[in-house]
């Protein structure tokens, strides 16, 4: 399993890496906070999670394979809900679906619904919800197309 989460780039990175640690033991120096271009100058050692800054409203993309897998026992949707909670974050989280522009938005109390981000924009900004996400009421509800009512 890997992992491929986006965090709200209000968050300080460092609350993210604070919150690995403080639910799942993960010590700081195996979490690395940077531009992928300053990792191989990192001093300390492998690291199991990468924190790395992104584009747009959602600018830590939280990247991590197998090793964090064993320590959480969690799904991406699971380890960002626990996160969010933590750090007092929002995340998007791939749903899984064919359609490109759908994702699980993650609230800062870890409730979390389907949202359609903007398709001629690459940097995750959120249309609407597509059903209703209790730690986001303000968010706009639109229904999904019948094509995807299955969920």
């Amino acid at each position: 399993m890997s992992y491929g989460i986006y965090f709200d780039s209000t968050t300080p990175a460092e609350a993210l890496r604070q919150a690995l640690h403080t639910l799942y033991n993960v010590a700081p120096e195996f979490v690395y906070v940077g531009p992928y271009e300053q990792l191989n100058s990192y001093g300390g050692p492998d690291p199991i999670v990468l924190i790395t800054p992104v584009d747009g409203p959602f600018g830590h993309e939280l990247q991590a394979g197998d090793k964090l897998q064993e320590l959480t026992r969690a799904t991406p949707l699971e380890l960002a809900q626990a996160v969010c909670r933590i750090a007092r974050s929002r995340a998007l989280v791939d749903e899984g679906s064919p359609a490109p522009d759908y994702w699980f938005l993650v609230a800062a109390d870890g409730s979390f619904g389907r949202v359609m981000t903007d398709p001629d924009n690459e940097d995750l900004t959120i249309l609407y919800a597509l059903e209703p996400i209790s730690g986001e009421p303000g968010l706009k509800v639109v229904p999904p197309p019948d094509w995807a009512k299955t969920w």
